[in-house]
């Protein structure tokens, strides 16, 4: 079941985030969220302009969907609010304990609540904390949220959790009948967060508390720990269980549940809690496309029906004109009230002449030149009215063009967000040439992963030869690499160490059977966290350019960006591009190397693909650039996707 509300790790999150972004802004103003009793605030400083979603018992983050219920005359806690701090400075956003509970401090010395917790409210306080207004006004057992009482607070929990030693996990949960209702009712830990820890430690849920060992509360305890450090870098995961399905939005990945990544924890929330209540943002353009379809047929009509008149006075004038003598003497006698030859009516001083295969009306006394000189005119002008219809046509279809254009980019990007996330994206990781998987840390504590998680016996382990380099693994499932594969699995693990920063030309990288490697230190000495020790005979690769390429290739129709040898990911990419270490930054370089791809694409007629790359986050490239870059190629690859999938589908 999906859960409906924030948790007090996700609010330490927020919070952060935007107390360092936010502070010292001002609130420029205040609405009502179209549903519920939440408010959305609208916040400007420096450079800043910024939309926080603040609804009690569910959430309060930054939003790029303000959408907001307007009122002629403000009412209850908006007006207040408008009142009293509106055009004032946040002075400070502070999470009250660890709980879900935020504080809004203004420069006029208001306060705002924002109470997450089970029918919690939003309530404005005076300087001297008493209440000036709140969502609702209701009377708890312990306390009473009515104007003019003084504020307080529900209940709060005051220690981070994340922060409790083994032997204080243990004696909490022991509260619970099994181990992960003990994390959460015992320990007060966030229930996704207590199944991620006890997921990472290998750790069933239901296990009695009491029947861990030591070992087994320390490694929850360090579990809990590095997912707590973890979430304060602000990534976001919304993650479910496949098929399509939502469950969780996240400051952390999950193990046991496919997840995709936002750079921001804020854009996660967003589109969690939009894709929950059904609030889809597609309906701007898909309105825009309609309004443009519309305007396009009116002007088609109109220029199709000025044409056809232009035509029928341009003919008339003509058949008068070949007729002049006996148009002439028509008239004459329609000028007496006498209708005679093609003049088939007379209404007044007005003569209907059936001329052309058309009906034209004229003054009985025009003369014949001024009458075919009249059709001549009122032609041109109708044909002119046609060329702007059809100026108007054109202009209307660029438009619309533009608008499926951005509909389109749009789709794509939505779409992105749904791609389905590999375990093993949150690695450094390749595809070889024969098909291999290839994983390397992004850090000391996934070198750790990648050694005591999923090195074999049988699998090969890689590492630069310099200090500072990703342990790397070829996982074999009892296959035996080529020479290819361990040269591909050799560029990730020179292009990820410290070399590329060091802007070095090439690097030796050596390899042993995982059988070789060991967490065990000799007796007397410590191994720091990531580090290992190899033991007997090191084989060599020796040369190996620190020269990467970044291709993109499509699993299930999404683009995936796949970073390794050129060898290997011309082999799988539709298309792709070679970098160096060089001068540009990661953030330039993923720019450029994007815009590049995308241009080659749309130059090649692959309007379609050219698209998608567009609306790919840059963060998908920069996130597989080692380092300051120069980028020194683009070529179309083979796009072997199928053999991709297959590789993918068997991990």
């Amino acid at each position: 079941m999906a859960r409906k509300a924030m948790n007090s790790l996700d609010v330490r999150v927020v919070v952060g985030m935007l107390a360092s972004k936010l502070s010292g802004s001002r609130l420029d103003n205040v609405y009502w969220l179209e549903s519920g009793e939440g408010v959305l605030l609208k916040v400007k400083g420096p450079g800043v302009q910024a939309y926080i979603v603040a609804e009690p018992a569910v959430r309060l983050h930054l939003t790029s969907r303000p959408s907001a219920r307007r009122e002629a005359t403000p009412t209850g806690l908006v007006a207040v609010l408008r009142k009293w701090v509106r055009g004032s400075r946040i002075e400070s956003i502070e999470q009250l304990g660890f709980d879900r509970l935020v504080r809004l401090s203004f420069s006029t010395g208001h306060k705002l609540y924002v109470e997450l917790v089970p029918r919690g409210l939003t309530v404005l306080v005076s300087p001297e904390d008493t209440i000036i207004a709140a969502s609702r006004y209701e009377e708890f057992r312990d306390r009473a949220i009515k104007p003019k009482m003084e504020y307080r607070p529900p209940p709060l929990l005051k220690e981070n959790p994340f922060t409790l030693e083994p032997k204080e996990l243990a004696e909490l949960a022991a509260r619970g009948s099994d181990i992960v209702r003990g994390l959460i009712r015992g320990a007060k830990i966030p229930g996704e967060a207590a199944e991620e820890a006890l997921d990472r430690c290998g750790i069933d849920y239901g296990l009695d508390p009491s029947s861990l060992s030591d070992g087994e509360w320390s490694c929850v305890g360090e579990a809990l720990a590095a997912i707590y450090e973890e979430s304060l870098r602000g990534k976001g995961y919304v993650c479910g269980g496949g098929g399509g399905d939502v469950s969780e939005a996240n400051p952390f990945s999950r193990l046991r549940l496919e997840c995709r990544e936002y750079g921001d924890f804020n854009e996660a929330l967003d589109d969690y809690f939009a894709s929950n209540s059904s609030q889809k943002s597609g309906g701007v353009e898909s309105g825009e496309v309609a309004k443009l379809k519309k305007s396009m047929e009116e002007a088609a009509r109109l220029a199709e029906d000025y044409m056809k008149k232009a035509e029928v006075l341009r003919k008339a004038a003509e058949a008068i004109a070949s007729s002049y003598g006996e148009v002439e003497e028509a008239l004459r006698w329609a000028s007496k009230g006498v209708a005679r030859g093609p003049v088939v009516e007379v209404r007044g001083g007005r003569a209907i002449l059936e001329v052309g295969g058309a009906r034209i009306e004229a003054d009985a006394r025009e003369g014949v030149d001024k009458l075919v000189l009249r059709l001549f005119r009122e032609a041109g002008e109708y044909e002119a009215k046609a060329r702007r219809a059809r100026e108007a046509l054109a202009h209307a279809r660029s438009k619309l063009e533009e608008a499926v254009t951005r509909a389109r980019l749009r789709q794509f990007r939505e779409s992105f967000k749904r791609r389905k996330r590999f375990w093993f994206e949150r690695y450094h990781w390749t595809i070889t040439r024969g098909g291999f998987l290839v994983i390397g840390g992004r850090d000391a504590s996934q070198n750790e992963s990648v050694v005591k998680r999923y090195l074999g016996e049988n699998d090969i382990f890689l590492h630069a030869d310099v200090h500072g380099a990703p342990a790397t693994v070829i996982l074999t499932k009892g296959r035996e690499p080529s020479e290819p594969d361990i040269y591909d699995a050799a560029i990730l693990a020179a292009a990820y160490s410290r070399a590329w920063k060091a802007g070095a030309g090439e690097v030796s990288v050596y390899w042993v059977k995982g059988s070789q490697v060991s967490k065990t230190p000799p007796a007397g000495e410590y191994l720091a966290r990531g580090a290992f020790m190899v033991y007997g005979r090191r084989n060599y690769v020796h040369h190996v350019p620190l020269r990467l390429a970044l291709g993109v290739s499509y699993v299930e129709g999404m683009p995936t960006v796949l970073a390794g040898s050129e060898e290997s990911v011309s082999k799988f990419s539709s298309i792709y591009g070679v970098l160096i270490p060089g001068d540009l930054s990661v953030r330039e370089s993923a720019s450029r190397l994007k815009t590049l791809i995308a241009k080659r694409l749309e130059k090649s007629g692959r309007d379609d693909d050219s698209l998608m790359i567009a609306a790919m986050p840059e963060e998908e490239f920069e996130s597989r650039i080692p380092g300051r870059s120069r980028i020194v190629k683009v070529a179309i690859g083979d796009g072997d996707n199928r053999s991709l999938v297959n590789v993918v589908s068997e991990l």
